[in-house]
């Protein structure tokens, strides 16, 4: 049933199951007050028996009956007194006489004869039927004798078969007017559903720009129509991030790539074994360049690759050896003074290589724009391990602090070749930051006199491991 109902449409469940519902609701409905109205008529007439049980009685113990029973004023009524034997003694029918059988059944049932009203089925008396029985037993003249009433169900029976007949034609008649209702309400509901599903179809890779409208009221559809708009606009945020990154990259390899190839058709058309070395340097320094570029746009793609697990590896660092191993590195490629006295203790959680690569960014680029110094701090507090690299160069102005850390974002001073740096290291680095949990951002750092360089300060803060220390299984 399940599998049937899966592959009909919404509007077809719901009209069916809100039709389900409905029917049970009105079989149930009916029913309760077929039961009720019966319930209330037998509960009628089993009062009406009991008053003319007690007339009759007071009749007997005044010593006032005789062999025809005063009627009450209704005839849906017929009572007898009936001796040991079953045999009439009194009727409220004058066509009964005494000591004719009566019409009751003898004997009585055990539960009339215990004073319980029942019914009891096609009685010979008065007019015949069904009829709702009472009886007391009483004592008339020393010997036993038993009041017996029977109340009349015709009216009744006929009331609850008209009852019946009118709800068996009425349920259909309302179960399809319901359906009905149910099917041109749920299509008026859902017109903004398809509404919105057909613009979306229509929605391309060329066209992200375009956005779907919005139903007038402030429903729930509306508010799936916002969602949609707004991953609308992420996707489209994505498309043209990664045209203008495709753009960026193939304009980042160009530029050494027309170098190489100028140089090697210079060397190759006019050998010269006295220029052949200086531009050996060049290409080397052209090849070194666009090695860290593609290994940097290496990086970047598999920080972003949906395939790979976005968490790193559980694996706990000593991230002061690797700075220190980073700041060995870089001054074997500068001049510059690097101080690291600085740097503490500090552990961290996660991928050792991707956390090299983070460092070595950050020294590149404080490399690059000092002047004659580098400062490098690490320390852990509360709970969290921050790294700071300065420098005193130029520094970064406010407005493009967070602009640094985008892709193939490069500063007017750092555009030049001999500057290097291809605008992908900082992003790198925010990203494989993120990756981990922590933060990066630019600042400036404080003047000379208040104990700073006066450049730029990247600072780095990651979640500290816990002091436990253990790697998780499985960790490389």
């Amino acid at each position: 049933m399940r599998r049937l109902t899966r592959r009909l449409r919404l509007r077809t469940r719901v009209t069916m199951w809100a039709t389900v519902i409905v029917v049970i609701a009105m079989v149930a409905a009916g029913l309760g007050l077929l039961l009720g109205l019966r319930h209330s008529m037998w509960r009628d007439r089993d009062s009406t028996a009991s008053q003319r049980l007690s007339d009759v009685t007071s009749l007997v113990r005044h010593e006032r009956l005789g062999s025809l029973i005063p009627s009450n004023g209704g005839d849906a009524d017929v009572v007898e007194v009936l001796d040991a034997h079953g045999k009439v003694r009194a009727s409220s029918d004058v066509d009964t006489r005494p000591g004719s059988l009566s019409g009751f059944p003898t004997p009585l049932p055990a539960r009339v004869l215990a004073g319980h009203p029942a019914t009891l089925r096609d009685l010979s008396i008065g007019d015949g039927g069904d009829f709702r029985v009472l009886a007391r037993p009483i004592r008339i003249d020393g010997r036993p004798a038993t009041i017996v009433v029977g109340v009349s169900l015709s009216q009744a029976e006929h009331t609850l078969s008209s009852l019946t007949t009118g709800l068996v034609v009425a349920v259909p008649a309302l179960t399809a007017l319901v359906a009905w209702t149910i099917w041109l309400t749920a299509g008026r509901t859902l017109r903004p559903v398809e509404t919105l599903r057909s613009q979306a179809a229509d929605i391309t890779a060329t066209d992200l720009h375009r956005r779907l409208d919005l139903p007038a009221c402030q429903d729930e559809i509306h508010a799936l129509g916002v969602t949609l708009n707004d991953m609308l606009a992420r996707l489209d945020d994505a498309s043209v991030a990664q045209r203008r990154f495709v753009a960026d990259a193939a304009h980042e390899l160009r530029s050494p790539l027309t170098a190489l190839r100028a140089q090697l058709e210079v060397m190759s058309s006019y050998p010269d074994p006295t220029r052949d070395p200086r531009t050996a340097a060049a290409l080397l320094e052209d090849t070194v360049r666009l090695h860290d570029l593609v290994e940097d746009l290496l990086a970047l793609a598999r920080s972003e690759d949906p395939a790979r697990p976005r968490s790193p590896a559980t694996r706990v660092i000593d991230l002061d050896e690797v700075v220190l191993a980073e700041v060995r590195r870089q001054r074997s490629l500068t001049r510059a003074d690097i101080d690291a006295r600085r740097v503490s203790g500090g552990r961290v959680r996660g991928d050792a290589e991707a956390l090299r690569r983070v460092v070595r960014n950050l020294l590149d680029n404080a490399r690059r724009h000092a002047d004659q110094r580098v400062r490098v701090a690490l320390g852990e507090r509360d709970g969290t391990v921050e790294l700071t690299v300065s420098d005193d160069g130029a520094g970064i102005p406010a407005a493009d602090r967070l602009r640094v850390f985008e892709r193939f974002t490069r500063l007017d001073e750092a555009r030049s070749r001999e500057a290097g740096g291809s605008g992908l290291g900082l992003a790198i680095v925010s990203t494989v930051v993120s990756a981990h949990g922590g933060t990066a951002y630019a600042d400036q750092d404080p003047a000379p006199d208040d104990g700073g360089l006066g450049g730029a300060r990247l600072v780095v803060r990651l979640p500290a491991a816990p002091p436990s220390g253990r790697a998780h299984p499985g960790a490389a």
